[in-house]
C-alpha cells in the first residue's frame, strides 16, 4: 500500500494544497477527500481523474469535496466512467442535495436535455457504515474503518483507519481527518497502526483552544514524548512552522510525500 499526500495545507492556505490523501493498493486507487486542489495535485504526481477508482468523504468542507464537481464533468463527459464515492448514507445524500446539487442537476448532453441528473448519475455511490471494519478491495485484502470525530459542532465528520493484508502481514494506518484534540482517538491509533497523521492547526484559538475546531500543535505538544514520535502532522497554514522533529513529533508532513506499507 502506497499512501501520497495530494496536499497538507488547511483550508485557507495558499500553499501546500488542500488536506486530501491518496492511496494505491493493488488495484485501487482511492482520494480520501478531493478538495479543488486534488485535480491538479494528481496531475502534479503523475496520474489524472481517470485513475481514480474510489473517493472516500470524511465530512463536506469544501477543501475536502471542492473538487468534486470537476471529477463528476470529466468522468461522466470525457473519461466516461463513474467512481465509486463511498461514505456513510447519510453523508453521500448531504453530498449530493447540499453540494453537488446545484452544478450537477442540470447538464445538457442532447438537444432540448432538460432531465434532472442525481448522484448516480456521475457517480458510483457505496454507503457504508461507521463504526465498522468495510473490505473495500480484495487483492491485497484492504479494509477501512470510520471513527467519529469532533470536527464542528452538528457536523457529521470521520477519521479513516485503513489497514492492509499483504506478505503475510497487516498494515495499518490512521488519518484523522479533520477533528479537535481527542486523546482516545490518538492513543488507539498509536495502538493499533504503524502510521498516525494527524491534523494540525499552528495556532490556540482563545483558551486552551476552546474555539478551534483542529487539534493545536500546543495541545499536541503536551503528549507524552512515546505519542508524539509516532505522530505526522498535517493541515497546517501558510506561517512559519514550529520544528517538529525537535519537538519529538515525527515532523510536518510535505506536499506529494509518499509513505510504502
Amino acid at each position: 500500500m502506497k499512501l501520497t499526500f495530494l496536499g497538507v495545507g488547511s483550508a485557507f492556505a495558499k500553499n501546500n494544497a488542500n488536506s486530501n490523501l491518496l492511496v494505491e493498493s493493488g488495484d485501487l486507487t482511492m482520494a480520501i477527500d478531493c478538495g479543488r486542489s486534488a485535480p491538479p495535485a494528481l496531475e502534479e504526481y503523475g496520474l489524472s481523474i481517470k485513475h481514480l477508482t474510489h473517493i472516500l468523504i470524511t465530512h463536506l468542507h469544501a477543501d475536502h469535496i471542492g473538487g468534486m464537481e470537476e471529477v463528476a464533468f470529466m468522468t461522466k463527459l470525457v473519461y466516461q466512467f463513474r467512481v465509486k464515492v463511498v461514505s456513510t448514507v447519510s453523508l453521500l445524500d448531504r453530498l449530493w442535495n447540499c453540494s453537488l446539487r446545484g452544478g450537477l442537476e442540470f447538464i445538457e448532453e442532447s438537444p432540448n436535455d432538460t432531465t434532472p441528473r442525481t448522484l448516480e448519475d456521475y457517480f458510483e455511490p457505496i454507503a457504508i457504515p461507521a463504526q465498522q471494519w468495510i473490505v473495500v478491495n480484495e487483492t491485497p485484502l484492504t479494509k477501512l474503518y470510520l471513527h467519529p470525530t469532533n470536527h464542528v459542532r452538528g457536523m457529521e465528520s470521520y477519521g479513516v483507519e485503513m489497514e492492509v493484508a499483504e506478505g503475510g502481514k497487516n498494515r495499518r494506518f490512521l488519518f484523522s481527518g479533520d477533528t479537535k484534540f481527542d486523546l482516545d482517538l490518538i492513543q488507539h491509533g498509536i495502538d493499533s497502526c504503524g502510521y498516525v497523521f494527524h491534523d494540525c492547526q499552528l495556532f490556540d484559538s482563545g483558551e486552551n483552544n476552546k474555539m478551534g475546531v483542529h487539534a493545536s500543535y500546543g495541545q499536541l505538544m503536551e503528549l507524552p514524548p512515546e505519542i508524539r514520535k509516532s505522530l505526522w502532522l498535517y493541515h497546517y497554514s501558510d506561517d512559519p512552522l514550529p520544528n517538529a522533529k525537535a519537538d519529538g513529533f515525527a515532523g510536518f508532513l510535505q506536499h506529494l510525500q509518499s509513505f510504502t506499507l
